[in-house]
């Protein structure tokens, strides 16, 4: 009898199901593995957390007639991949005498599906030299690379209990990384090979320069916003005298009030002046004296008419108190 010659140990992992939608070679199907996660479950559930690995289905055929079927191996795990189902197995003396003998070239499994083809639960699984499905050969080098898992594992930061999923995200994590280094490296302008301290220091620059432009503009658009505020209040300041020049009654607190109106809504100042008392040009009595021009500059005179006041007093409510104030009404 042929014993393994040291390190020549069978596969810790086989390829027992495909990915998506399969044919048999014998023309059965097409197959379908829709849930690989819920048929993962499902088998495992069915079969106490440990499936049969058996040869030339001898648990389907010679089993059944009486004779020996015994396990080549246990499949203890089920593992989702890329390319489909595979399995860890804990290998039994007679397996491992097979596979020093090299006497077996394929895995066969055994599984359950709907009338519709799609796959529910893996039963077991055989070793065979005539297999009906395309999976990884027993002896493909890929199988033979799984071995060195722990390997793979520790030149990726991985713990040493890292499965081969852990392992395959963390080399599709590292192609990603790849790409946007290589993408960084393009957008600022570095070579390929740049490092990634080089790339952090062109965007480190790239996010200053955008910063200090980003205060200027900040500093050129408070500049506008204060011209802005200034002119508004030019403009409200001689709208609000232009008004009181016409003889509306504008008070020097409310002078400012309007002012600030004005400078953020002209047209509802505009409205409010409008509707404010306004003493009749010419029924003020106007004096040559510099005292007495600078009295009706704004709008009450010393002189004025008795009647015109009175008739002014009738018209708008004035009473004695609010007249003589008028004098001083416009004086800002």
């Amino acid at each position: 009898m042929i014993q393994p010659a040291p390190g020549d140990t069978p596969p810790e992992w086989i390829h027992i199901l495909p990915a998506g939608t399969f044919k048999g070679d014998d023309g059965r199907g097409p197959y379908v593995l829709r849930d690989p996660a819920k048929v993962i479950s499902e088998s495992m559930e069915r079969a106490h957390g440990k499936l049969t690995l058996d040869e030339n289905h001898s648990t389907d055929t010679a089993a059944k007639i009486g004779m020996s079927s015994p396990a080549m191996g246990w499949i203890v795990q089920l593992e989702n991949r890329a390319d489909g189902i595979w399995g860890r197995v804990e290998w039994t003396p007679p397996g491992q005498q097979a596979w020093a003998n090299r006497a077996y070239r394929g895995v066969s499994p055994v599984f359950d599906h709907t009338s519709d083809g799609v796959v529910t639960c893996i039963l077991r699984a055989a070793l065979t030299n005539d297999p009906n499905l395309e999976l990884t050969s027993l002896h493909h080098k890929q199988q033979e690379t799984r071995m060195d898992l722990a390997a793979i594992a520790a030149a990726l930061g991985l713990p040493a209990t890292a499965t081969q999923a852990d392992v395959d995200r963390a080399l599709a994590d590292a192609k990603s990384s790849r790409a946007m280094h290589t993408s960084l490296a393009g957008l600022l302008n570095l070579g390929a090979d740049a490092d990634a301290a080089a790339i952090t220091t062109g965007v480190r620059a790239r996010l200053e320069g955008e910063s200090a432009h980003a205060q200027a503009l900040t500093a050129v658009q408070t500049e506008l916003a204060a011209l802005q505020r200034k002119d508004a209040e030019r403009t409200a300041e001689a709208a609000v005298d232009t008004a009181a020049r016409d003889g509306h009654v504008i008070s020097k607190d409310l002078r400012g009030e309007l002012i600030a109106l004005h400078a953020s809504n002209p047209e509802m100042a505009a409205k409010i002046i409008a509707q404010l008392p306004k003493i009749p040009q010419g029924q003020v009595a106007r004096q040559n004296t510099s005292a007495h021009a600078a009295q009706t500059a704004a709008g009450v005179g010393t002189d004025a008419d008795p009647k015109a006041l009175a008739k002014m007093d009738a018209t708008f409510k004035v009473t004695d108190a609010e007249r003589k104030a008028l004098g001083d009404a416009n004086a800002y």
